[in-house]
């Protein structure tokens, strides 16, 4: 069996089992920055291997054109949509969209008021129970071996 294209996004049974964190940097200039943490835990699924996820997660980046992390991030247009304390990704595909579970109510407030989104989405997996050091050291080291990609986003006014 071959992989899927990169030009593809993933399915939504792909998509559902994705880890997504939202959070506000707020740095000393005083500018707050949305952001938005894109996971995996890891293989689930009956035939899920490392592999097959770290594809899923490199399919979901190609299809929101997010840039490498060692560059600038992209504006890749308004990809989130708000409504009514819910959260959703709009990240490609031609009938769903990504929920993002439990946004903080300061992030929904910042992205709601047209506030700019950087999405960080990171290929290898992250074991669901981590820590914030886990999570960092994961982060850190993803970044060390060119596997993260990120952009920024916003909120459509309507959807």
């Amino acid at each position: 069996m071959t992989a899927p294209s990169l030009d593809v996004p993933p399915g939504p049974g792909f998509v559902a089992t994705i880890a997504a964190v939202t959070a506000v940097q707020k740095p000393s200039d005083g500018l707050a920055v949305a952001q938005l943490l894109i996971t995996h835990p890891g293989p689930r699924r009956q035939n899920e291997t490392v592999e097959t996820v770290e594809d899923g997660m490199r399919r979901l980046a190609t299809a929101l054109h997010l840039g490498p992390g060692e560059q600038e991030p992209p504006v890749i247009g308004g990809k989130l949509m708000i409504r009514r304390g819910f959260a959703a990704l709009d990240y490609g595909h031609d009938r769903y969209v990504m929920t993002i579970p439990s946004p903080s109510q300061d992030w929904l407030a910042l992205v709601g008021a047209g506030g700019a989104c950087r999405i960080c989405l990171v290929f290898a997996p992250l074991a669901v129970g981590a820590d914030q050091a886990e999570t960092d050291a994961h982060l850190r080291a993803s970044f060390e071996r060119g596997q993260v990609r990120w952009g920024t986003t916003y909120a459509r006014r309507r959807f």
